[in-house]
């Protein structure tokens, strides 16, 4: 066994890739509470923030007919998700058969 260089836990917890996905999970879970406002309150659970890309928004839905209803909405959502992340320009839906609703 080598002998390796001793290494500060506070830095490796910092820069490790899991702490680097740990960020970004916290991230998605606080812009999910955001986006709370801005999506219809009819389809409450139905959805979720699944990733934030360079420019595009991928959120998760739970069926087509939710899916439709947001591309129908999808201008006005974009405009108002702007406000608050002007860099999304772009808003993914899709589809998870595996989604869970909330309850």
């Amino acid at each position: 066994m080598r002998y390796q260089k001793p290494i500060n836990i506070h830095t490796l917890l910092q820069d490790s890739p899991l702490a680097k996905m740990m960020q970004k999970g916290v991230r998605l879970n606080e812009l999910n509470q955001q986006m709370k406002a801005f999506f219809p309150a009819e389809f409450a659970g139905l959805y979720r923030i699944a990733n934030i890309e360079q420019q595009s928004l991928r959120i998760e839905v739970a069926n087509a007919m939710v899916r439709q209803s947001f591309l129908f909405r999808q201008q006005a959502l974009l405009s108002v998700i702007q406000q608050h992340l002007p860099e999304i320009t772009e808003l993914i839906f899709y589809i998870n058969p595996e989604f869970r609703p909330e309850s």
